[in-house]
């Protein structure tokens, strides 16, 4: 049983594009993507989008969007915008993973634990056992 991870993220459109409403054209591909729940443009330069994140990441509608031949805004601030959605979309992914993975072992073996004891420590045989001081004298 996974709990969905819905994103409410904005795309912007760079306004100096052959395009004027890109928004508007790019909403109708991002609608068939699989995992986008909603899209809609707020204007000529941008749309808000609604996903699932364990089906399609912000990266990903992207490059889509980019190999269809939109322009992103590339500002710099845009582009930190961006990774730092990228970085934190990729780290939610992994967490959760390794919740799941954990979780599975935890149930697999969860009737089967097994308690081990430290095995006791035996000095070693190459131990001088004459007292100190007839080492001292030799």
């Amino acid at each position: 049983m996974s709990v969905q991870v819905i994103k409410h993220r904005e795309i912007h459109f760079c306004p100096l594009h052959a395009n004027p409403n890109q928004a508007h054209s790019a909403v109708f591909i991002i609608n068939d993507l699989s995992g986008v729940l909603m899209s809609h443009a707020l204007d000529h330069h941008r749309i808000k989008i609604a996903y699932n994140l364990e089906r399609i990441t912000l990266e990903e509608i992207e490059a889509v969007l980019s190999n269809e031949g939109f322009h992103l805004d590339n500002s710099i601030l845009s582009k930190i915008k961006r990774s730092i959605v990228f970085y934190c979309e990729e780290a939610s992914l992994e967490n959760s993973k390794n919740e799941r993975l954990i979780q599975e072992v935890h149930d697999k073996h969860n009737s089967d634990v097994i308690y081990l004891r430290p095995k006791k420590k035996k000095l070693c045989d190459c131990r001088d056992h004459r007292p100190e001081h007839w080492r001292q004298y030799l």
